[in-house]
């Protein structure tokens, strides 16, 4: 992502963080726990807007970032990151759908969290043969 696209991005999260941070704080007088959800979206703002401003400030780090993106070896560990995400998120998807079904009698919560682990193995496996006869 080029550099223009990480401010906007900031920008974007640092506002959004802000205008629910506010919303949050404003509309829930009894309990102040809402807003907390919404002011780590502004921290992550604010971190993006930091690395983009550091970056435009030296040339060499700038020129670093910008071929790293280009990297091949970056791009194949970023894709092996994701796949091992992936499975990780998919076994514990499950062990919570059974905790919940067999552990905590809320089968509605099991129910969803299987339905959502099968959605995500149906696309993996459908990208998984687009991309294998595509290349």
């Amino acid at each position: 992502m080029k550099l223009k696209e990480q401010k906007k991005l900031g920008i974007l999260y640092l506002a959004l963080g802000a205008v629910l941070f506010l919303v949050g704080l404003l509309t829930d007088a009894g309990e102040k726990t809402n807003w907390l959800s919404s002011f780590g979206s502004a921290i992550v703002g604010a971190a993006r807007l930091l690395r983009v401003y550091r970056l435009t400030r030296d040339p060499d780090k700038a020129a670093d970032y910008d071929a790293s993106l280009t990297d091949e070896r970056t791009a194949y560990v970023a894709n092996k990151a994701r796949s091992m995400a992936l499975y990780i998120c998919i076994y514990v998807q499950l062990a919570a759908a059974l905790a919940a079904i067999l552990i905590f009698k809320q089968t509605l919560v099991g129910q969803v969290l299987c339905a959502l682990t099968c959605l995500q193995t149906l696309v993996y496996t459908s990208c998984f043969w687009y991309y294998n006869r595509k290349y």
